[in-house]
């Protein structure tokens, strides 16, 4: 896509920032995002990893930090999000996409917390202890664990994540939760019917708590599939905007660079012995326009050839996850 020097201008002096990546994390990842801009991501580094296998994962990072300490920087507040910014560095933040890391013990949230986790997903498709995912073939709601980790989340300030989170937990979560929650990386389901996509209702409601939904690439969430294209990840921005205001619109990439078919195998595989729960085209090709993070530009100036403003641009491509990490993790 050709920038025009509003765009490119817009994008370089914006706080740009990815609610969602699950990449494979090193050098590669880290200047990619650079080349697109990213301010800030929020790197996911457990999914159905226990306890120990996290704090190794945890581990790795902060070695990286040392590692590549020109490129990138951590970040646990929205201060480290405006120096990441000033430094010319993408900031991480620690996220889970489920709470299998906190095992049966919700005192465990405090030890992640002060290691840097500031996200944290309540199911990752499947059943567990707190609730339902959106794939399991029953959702009785939000069980009393996860009401009780919803309560302490919100205490230590962590950000409640509900993408992969079944119908009832979810509506659940957003009545339980003093604080507002997001779909970090989600597109609604009246644009595409997949089981991993939200309901009008479900984004209503999220966006009525004072949460936000991270408009998502992943080519199985989009009507075309393989085949998409830029501007129809902008027609899911548009329809977001056009359920819950700008308000509570962001992006979400889900990316996954340089990971291999074994990977999402594993990811999709779940606790189950049968395989993946989840069919998936190979190889995954990225909506076209915006097949890398390298490719983020490209958003900024889609939404204002689609017709936004610079200051509903901005929104989108990070305020509106910057208001959000300071309402949660600050407030």
């Amino acid at each position: 896509m050709q920038l025009t020097a509003n765009g490119r201008a817009l994008h370089e002096s914006s706080i740009i920032i990815d609610g969602l990546q699950i990449s494979q994390w090193g050098e590669a990842v880290f200047r990619n995002n650079r080349r697109g801009g990213l301010t800030a991501v929020s790197a996911t580094l457990a999914v159905h990893e226990g306890f120990r296998r996290t704090i190794e994962n945890i581990a790795g990072w902060y070695e990286m930090f040392e590692k590549y300490a020109e490129l990138i920087m951590p970040v646990t507040n929205t201060s480290h999000i405006l120096e990441a910014k000033q430094s010319g560095k993408t900031g991480y933040i620690f996220s889970f996409q489920n709470t299998s890391p906190i095992e049966d013990d919700p005192g465990l949230l405090s030890i992640f917390h002060a290691l840097g986790v500031r996200v944290i997903q309540l199911t990752y498709m499947q059943a567990n202890y707190a609730g339902h995912g959106c794939l399991e073939r029953i959702d009785s709601g939000l069980t009393n664990f996860g009401l009780e980790i919803i309560e302490e989340m919100n205490r230590l300030g962590i950000l409640i994540d509900l993408s992969h989170v079944g119908y009832q937990t979810t509506m659940d979560a957003v009545e339980a939760s003093r604080k507002p929650l997001a779909f970090t990386h989600a597109n609604p389901r009246s644009l595409w019917d997949h089981p991993r996509n939200k309901s009008d209702e479900q984004i209503r409601a999220v966006a009525r708590k004072g949460g936000i939904i991270g408009a998502n690439i992943f080519p199985a969430f989009l009507p075309s599939g393989n085949d998409a294209t830029i501007e129809e990840y902008i027609d899911v921005i548009d329809h977001l905007v056009g359920l819950t205001g700008i308000e509570h619109v962001a992006v979400g990439t889900d990316f996954t660079e340089y990971q291999p078919r074994a990977f999402f195998d594993w990811l999709l595989t779940g606790k189950s012995r049968k395989g993946p729960i989840m069919e998936l085209d190979h190889p995954l090709k990225n909506p076209k326009g915006i097949q890398s993070a390298t490719d983020f530009p490209n958003i900024t100036q889609a939404l204002l050839n689609r017709g936004y403003s610079d200051s509903d641009t901005k929104k989108i491509m990070g305020g509106n996850w910057l208001r959000l990490y300071g309402e949660v993790w600050e407030d």
